[in-house]
């Protein structure tokens, strides 16, 4: 092949994968905010897909969201012994899709930044995600 024949192909393959790659994390629009804030009982997932819990209460603010889940179904905080989960995190960081509420973090970022206590068992795994990526 030649070398333009390769470049164009390479180029090709890029803007093809480039379309399938979900799109990045968007704000909260007003009708969602005021659809979410104080609202229970909707899925909360990690930018993976992951269920994180089910919300048992929202707080949205400006730039942040304090959200309490209850842990459903997904293994992301495995064994957490059915711990609460409260999750603080930047509003610009999520996004709604469907009925259910998108981080823009991984499974593997929500491990790595929960605090889980050790000491108590009443007590929540705290995950606080205010750093941008």
């Amino acid at each position: 092949m030649t070398k333009f024949k390769l470049t164009a192909s390479a180029l090709f393959t890029a803007a093809a994968l480039a379309l399938t790659t979900p799109a990045a994390q968007a704000e909260l629009s007003p009708s969602d905010i005021n659809a979410l804030n104080g609202k229970s009982g909707f899925r909360v997932l990690s930018s993976d897909g992951v269920v994180v819990g089910v919300s048992n209460g929202i707080k949205i603010n400006t730039d942040r969201t304090r959200m309490f889940l209850r842990p459903r179904g997904g293994r992301v905080f495995l064994p957490s012994g059915g711990k609460d989960i409260v999750i603080t995190v930047l509003t610009s960081q999520l996004t709604l899709r469907g009925g259910d509420l998108v981080l823009d973090a991984d499974k593997q970022r929500l491990r790595t930044k929960a605090k889980k206590s050790f000491t108590d068992d009443s007590s929540p795994i705290e995950v606080i995600l205010l750093n941008p990526r």
